[in-house]
């Protein structure tokens, strides 16, 4: 039978015969000496990417440039969270609210861009689970998410404004 051989499989070399080995580690080793951040050699179809130490990945783009808005749209809005937000925490329990906080320490967002609409708004229905905001660190993005299912009684944090572990970002009248 062909397949059953003498020598064990595995002395054959691993790379194809086109890879020259020794080109890689000429290619390794000048990096090194170069103290190059990226070395990119293409031959034919093959192309190899050497990365050295002082490689450093491109800095990723924020997707939420930040936004001036006119005062005339920003008073309304603040008002109407003002005006909505006390009346209902008064009227419930402290053993029926929840506290959202961040769960890290970064930039708060309200919504998922700049042009879409909040996750939410004080009086929207949150599921468990459900984002809720997002809190930017280190050029991610962090999903919050609500543990509990309830109603948004009242949103602390402000779109851009710096949070920290622990902050209350908003306060649910918990439903179950």
């Amino acid at each position: 039978m062909d397949y059953l051989r003498d020598e064990p499989f595995y002395d054959e070399p691993v790379l194809s015969p086109t890879v020259n080995l020794e080109l890689i580690r000429q290619l390794i080793a000048l990096v090194e000496q170069e103290d190059l951040a990226e070395l990119v050699v293409t031959q034919g179809a093959m192309t190899i990417l050497v990365r050295g130490r002082s490689y450093r990945p491109p800095a990723l783009v924020n997707p939420f440039p930040p936004v001036t808005l006119p005062p005339a749209e920003t008073a309304p809005v603040a008002t109407t969270e003002t005006e909505e937000s006390p009346a209902p925490t008064i009227a419930v329990s402290e053993e029926r609210l929840f506290h959202i906080t961040a769960p890290l320490t970064g930039v708060f967002y309200s919504r998922p861009r700049p042009d879409a609409p909040p996750f939410v708004t004080v009086g929207s229905e949150v599921e468990p689970g459900q984002v809720v905001a997002l809190v930017e660190a280190m050029k991610f993005f962090n999903e919050v998410r609500s543990e509990v299912r309830g109603i948004v009684r009242e949103i602390l944090a402000k779109d851009q404004q710096l949070v920290k572990h622990g902050d209350t970002l908003m306060v649910l009248e918990r439903l179950d």
